[in-house]
């Protein structure tokens, strides 16, 4: 029997095990030492003043969105074509996402449709850097005044114009969820060189034992958490080569079949948290590629649109969802198991005629 390639998994080891065994028996397993020690060291890898952590990318969403003010009667620009963390955040505040589409070539918000969509109740944008794809356009909305809450969830050590993402924001925030680029199994981080925005942030996240009492959130990371952190922050240039490799090789190997590639744009520098294809039969390749073992997946469940019941009117967003496949992509995927997935999408073309071979 074949055995199956998993779309996602994590890169753990000895040395995380390690780390986390050192926590448990030094018997602080809350927040303590170890989550500063990795506030400071995440700040530094970014180069800016203070990072904070908390338990999840959706918490430092929901938190970056208060340090700004937002409000009901607020409005939040988030693109189509996302997670459905970005919409619960937004909700959270008590204000309205409003939605705008995104770019053909990356999926990324198109900057321009979603200055089309700037009122006077307009609080914030939230920008997205897809599947490890900088997203370009973010000192637009700086330049009208509206502050930007950039999300690096997918997308930590990309580099736009030399530029690491994280740092072109108001406020960015980064998921360590347990698929992510780096791990602590859950976990998420706020980032910001305003310090008056991130003393909200921690603010908001201490909430017990406060004399000045309003409601605040237990959002804390723990120290166990931390602790793989820290060894994870330590590996991610490794993370970051292997993904990259993998990425090139699938370049090669898929090359001449009728599917788009992932776009290269110039400046843009992905580290591939996902390597996405394109294809005019989704479900199709999807079901091919399950029978043979591989499991791929669509990389994002559904556009926000949607789920939420409105007007067809993103339409890249919807079509990128219609013909979007995500292959796998880790650093523990083997060459051999790269080489396996090339050659079942080769033969899924191959079969049917659907590749004139001659």
């Amino acid at each position: 029997m074949v055995a199956m390639i998993p779309h996602s998994r994590p890169t753990l080891g000895v040395e995380e095990a390690a780390a986390a065994a050192e926590t448990i028996m030094s018997g602080q397993i809350s927040q303590g030492a170890k989550v500063a020690e990795l506030e400071a060291s995440f700040a530094a890898f970014l180069g800016l003043k203070r990072a904070v952590a908390v338990n999840s990318g959706t918490s430092a969403l929901h938190l970056a969105l208060l340090a700004l003010g937002t409000r009901p009667g607020d409005e939040v620009i988030i693109p189509d074509y996302v997670c459905t963390a970005l919409l619960n955040a937004v909700y959270y505040t008590g204000a309205t996402p409003v939605i705008a589409d995104v770019g053909e070539a990356d999926g990324n918000l198109d900057c321009r449709a979603a200055l089309r969509l700037i009122t006077s109740k307009t609080r914030a944008v939230i920008v997205p850097h897809m599947f490890g794809n900088p997203c370009a356009g973010i000192m637009r909305f700086r330049e009208r005044g509206i502050p930007v809450i950039e999300d690096c969830a997918q997308s930590v050590g990309a580099e736009l114009a030399g530029c690491k993402v994280g740092t072109l924001g108001d406020l960015s925030i980064f998921s360590f969820y347990a698929t992510k680029v780096m791990t602590c199994g859950e976990g998420g981080m706020v980032a910001s060189n305003f310090p008056e925005l991130t003393a909200i942030v921690a603010d908001l996240c201490d909430y017990d034992n406060r004399n000045d009492y309003r409601p605040r959130y237990n959002y804390k990371m723990t120290d166990l958490q931390a602790a793989m952190g820290l060894v994870q922050l330590a590996r991610l240039p490794d993370f970051i080569h292997r993904r990259r490799e993998i990425a090139q090789r699938y370049n090669a190997g898929l090359r001449g079949l009728p599917l788009r590639l992932p776009t290269a744009l110039p400046g843009h520098d992905s580290i591939y948290f996902r390597y996405v294809v394109r294809v005019a039969d989704a479900e199709s390749l999807l079901t091919h590629l399950r029978s043979s073992g591989v499991v791929a997946a669509r990389p994002v469940f559904k556009p926000c649109h949607l789920l939420l019941g409105g007007a067809d009117d993103c339409l890249v967003s919807l079509r990128l969802w219609l013909e979007s496949v995500s292959l796998p992509i880790y650093p523990l995927l083997q060459n051999a198991e790269v080489d396996r997935i090339i050659t079942t999408i080769w033969n899924y073309y191959q079969k049917d005629s659907k590749l004139d071979l001659e």
